[in-house]
């Protein structure tokens, strides 16, 4: 009788230190483009799973949704926008110019990441939810990436009105009617840039007059 062969036990592998996060970056990327190319009700994370080579239950350990995904790749867009914001807040002392400052951050970041930009902000869904006036009261720390990025903007909206540069209003509203001029100006640029008869940088120019001529107080006061 011929001995059994041996059976050689090879121990496995451990992942190199940081693959895993390479590897959740390969995911995101992957799904970024799937997200842009079918939209996300057409999206699954099974053809998600096929085009980074994993199975559906390899691709949970990174991420258990679909709706993870997009909120994940959301995150990026809100961080990258955050940083842009605080960099302008940095640089321009309060004044009427501050907010048209803020309005050029948004428009030029919408126009330098457009994939990202329509993800977060025109793929039908957005990773900021939030419908109550009560929710924005929550600390800044606990609120949600999306949510500090407004609520960062409404913070220089609210110097500019006590310090008499805008005329007396609801931040929150003031806020929203800015950030609504900016996405609309972002969203025109990036959807339809054949409709653009203007250059881009005039044509926000007169957009900010346009909106500012409503904001702006006359001088600001005196204490």
């Amino acid at each position: 009788m011929k001995p059994k062969p041996r059976v050689r036990i090879v121990a496995r592998a451990r992942k190199p230190r940081g693959l895993g996060h390479q590897r959740r970056g390969e995911i995101l990327a992957a799904a970024k483009q799937l997200f842009l190319k079918e939209g996300s009700e057409t999206f699954t994370t099974r053809r998600l799973a096929a085009r980074v080579g994993l199975s559906q239950t390899g691709l949970y350990v990174y991420f258990k949704s679909k709706e993870e995904i997009l909120d994940a790749l959301c995150q990026v867009t809100f961080e990258g926008l955050v940083q842009r914001f605080r960099a302008v807040a940095a640089d321009w002392k309060d004044s009427p110019d501050l907010i048209r400052r803020l309005v050029e951050a948004y428009v030029e970041f919408g126009i330098e990441h457009p994939d990202e930009y329509q993800l977060t902000f025109m793929a039908g869904r957005s990773a900021t939810k939030f419908t109550r006036r009560k929710d924005l009261a929550r600390p800044f720390a606990q609120q949600g990436i999306g949510v500090q990025s407004f609520l960062l903007f409404r913070d220089q909206v609210t110097r500019m009105i006590e310090a008499g540069y805008l005329n007396d209003g609801d931040p929150t509203l003031v806020t929203q009617t800015i950030w609504a001029t900016a996405h609309g100006l972002v969203a025109l640029m990036i959807a339809r840039p054949g409709y653009l008869l203007s250059d881009r940088a005039p044509l926000v120019d007169a957009a900010m007059d346009a909106l500012m001529t409503g904001l702006q107080r006359g001088s600001p006061r005196t204490v």
